[in-house]
């Protein structure tokens, strides 16, 4: 008879849009695209609480996804259980306060929105507290064809990288370092030239800025900041010697065209990109397996972002 499956119980920390909003018209249907979604529809994971600031947002949520019990404060939910793993899914600015009080718990793993903080030195700090200890939602990182596509580019599947460019908004830490971040995964470590046309689309403490960047032996990659009111977007092309890789659609239809004229084109499975994380946060508590985003290659995005930043003059 084979042993049952380990079960990990789950704390959400924050109900909003990531945490179950953007699933909540959609609760059983084929998309996932929340913390809450996910962890209920994975079978090694109990979710067992949520805890919101406001009373009925959090009773709210456990209406919506069956959680056993809502909380408003922190030291209270960590009185009545031993989670295992805790989401941070409020806003940035709250990240590093969850995150200190949390290091007096015993965790397994932190499952953290990004940026980790929105302060380059914080989130270093904090990186190095909890170490292999937390997953941050970098989303793409656990898709497994982007992921096939990044060791496809460094066995030099597609020849020497020449030029990328990018298009992106809604704020540089917001959704700008889920495109360094992509950028990284891709094709390694960026250099930031020069910074400019400040935005100020969405968030009134995070503009989006466009920014030349480059990687590897002097090849740029143009990323380009447009205003969200216009339309969100994020778009990525990268021209190789023999084949051109673009993630279009919020990186839900990638392409390959190679050199020769042949095209291969799929949809990757962003829309069901949560549920690939908590399998991957599963798979790393029940045995070796690596997470595919963690605080290392967060630090390295913000880092980007924050030099993005600096060369703007904010």
């Amino acid at each position: 008879m084979a042993e049952p499956k380990a079960k990990f119980s789950v704390l959400i920390i924050g109900c909003g849009a990531i945490a179950g909003g953007y699933d909540s018209q959609d609760i059983s249907g084929p998309n996932i695209l929340t913390h809450a979604k996910a962890f209920n529809i994975h079978d090694g994971f109990d979710l067992v609480g949520c805890l919101d600031i406001d009373p009925e947002i959090a009773q709210n949520f456990v209406d919506m996804w069956k959680v056993d019990k809502a909380y408003v404060n922190l030291e209270r939910a960590m009185r009545d259980h031993e989670f295992d793993v805790i989401s941070i899914c409020t806003s940035t600015p709250s990240h590093e306060n969850y995150l200190r009080k949390l290091l007096g718990y015993n965790v397994r793993l932190i499952f953290c929105e990004k940026p980790i903080t929105d302060n380059l030195y914080t989130a270093r700090e904090m990186a190095g507290l909890y170490k292999d200890k937390m997953a941050v939602n970098y989303l793409r990182r656990f898709d497994p064809d982007i992921r096939q596509v990044s060791t496809d580019i460094a066995r030099g599947k597609f020849g020497g990288f020449i030029s990328g460019k990018s298009l992106y908004n809604k704020g540089l830490y917001n959704n700008g370092s889920h495109m360094t971040d992509l950028i990284q995964m891709l094709i390694g470590p960026l250099k930031v030239v020069t910074a400019a046309n400040i935005i100020h689309d969405y968030w009134s403490d995070d503009p989006t800025i466009s920014a030349r960047l480059e990687a590897g032996e002097n090849a740029r990659i143009e990323m380009t900041g447009s205003d969200v009111r216009d339309g969100m977007v994020f778009d990525l092309e990268l021209d190789f010697e023999k084949a051109k890789i673009s993630l279009l659609d919020f990186s839900q239809i990638l392409t390959i065209q190679y050199k020769d004229g042949t095209e291969r084109k799929m949809n990757t499975g962003l829309n069901r990109g949560m549920l690939n994380a908590v399998s991957n946060i599963y798979d790393h508590l029940t045995g070796d397996s690596e997470l595919y985003s963690k605080a290392d290659n967060a630090i390295s995005a913000l880092e980007t972002c924050s030099e993005i930043r600096r060369m703007a003059g904010i």
